[in-house]
């Protein structure tokens, strides 16, 4: 859905798009999106990770993590304090970004191990509740399943466990 205003001639209305002018930012791109820095578990990777120059599938993947949490959480309307994620690389070479968090009761880990091979990246969620003696676990490839749906069952995982 495109906004637009209405320009008059002389001739005929002119319908022309806010979005093409250059002087107008209506929408703020990923680099630019704040929250509160209780909720920002972004702060700590390092801003390449969302760039191309990372590899297409990890800006690509992080890109649409970052732009659909940040809808969640200000949808949410309300301070909430997250662990940060971390990056590293692991002993085989992929790049890992991980949220990982442990209580009194129990445990939660999300990651994206993003492998030289594309083919061979994937993704996890775990989560361990002594308290109900709750277990769970999801583990997957991003290649073999839709991007999409990985970020909404992350979301889905970090708002019901955080």
């Amino acid at each position: 859905m495109e906004n637009n205003y209405f320009i008059k001639t002389d001739s005929m209305i002119e319908k022309k798009s806010y979005l093409s002018q250059p002087n107008m930012i209506p929408l703020q791109d990923i680099y630019t999106m704040s929250i509160e820095s209780e909720a920002d578990i972004f702060s700590d990777i390092p801003l390449s990770l969302f760039s191309e120059s990372s590899g297409r599938q990890i800006s690509s993947v992080m890109t649409k993590f970052k732009r659909e949490y940040i809808r969640c959480i200000c949808q949410k309307e309300s301070t909430i304090v997250m662990p940060k994620l971390r990056c590293y690389e692991d002993e085989e070479g992929a790049l890992v970004v991980q949220l990982a968090s442990s209580w009194k009761s129990g445990n939660a880990s999300l990651y994206f191990a993003f492998e030289k091979d594309e083919d061979e990246s994937s993704f996890g969620m775990v989560w361990n509740d002594d308290l109900k003696r709750n277990f769970e676990s999801r583990s997957g490839s991003i290649v073999l399943n839709n991007v999409d749906e990985i970020i909404h069952e992350v979301l889905d995982f970090i708002f019901r466990v955080y």
